[in-house]
């Protein structure tokens, strides 16, 4: 399966788990990563929108991978969305070139997962706090996967990253992983 990773990172440079993540994605075959702020910094009208649209075209599945932010995706991935994604191309009667793909969501949290439920501090879950994401893929005709979460990032140590990295691999390669 042809995947691209579309990753958007602000911190990039002081990131443990979303840096592993993306270097290892980037060993993978039939894998093309994308480093949004690496590619266009952080200017949100700089997207080449026909070379995106022609990458997204060329793919099976479309991977977000991206530290949550404020219970959002990072700004970068959001324009990305916005410029990207257009009407004639991504939906409308005209065009629909991501029918049928997948999309795939690869989050991180600071927190631990269990603060994303209706007992923790946050009182919803990363499906309702990502809901748009998932309502965008439906939109589009595309087929949304199970969300990746990787919960405590910002306690994970070495091993814990890992393990978080071992199960992406996993995922990217389309093998069955444990939950």
């Amino acid at each position: 399966m042809k995947t691209v990773v579309i990753m958007s990172h602000p911190d990039y440079q002081n990131s443990r788990m979303n840096k592993a993540l993306f270097e290892a994605a980037k060993t993978i075959n039939d894998v093309t990563v994308r480093h949004l702020e690496a590619i266009y910094g952080y200017d949100t009208k700089a997207f080449n929108v026909k070379e995106e649209q022609k990458i997204l075209e060329s793919a099976d599945r479309i991977v977000f991978q991206f530290p949550m932010f404020w219970l959002a995706t990072p700004a970068m991935l959001k324009a990305y969305i916005d410029e990207i994604f257009t009407y004639g191309w991504a939906y409308g009667s005209t065009g629909n070139k991501l029918a049928g793909k997948e999309l795939q969501i690869v989050v991180s949290l600071g927190s631990a997962e269990a603060a994303y439920s209706k007992e923790g501090s946050i009182k919803h879950t990363v499906s309702e706090v990502l809901l748009p994401l998932q309502i965008t893929a439906d939109y589009c005709g595309m087929i949304f996967n199970r969300i990746f979460i990787n919960g405590g990032s910002f306690s994970a140590n070495d091993d814990d990253i890992k393990e978080c990295v071992e199960k992406y691999v996993k995922l990217l390669q389309n093998e069955p992983m444990e939950e």
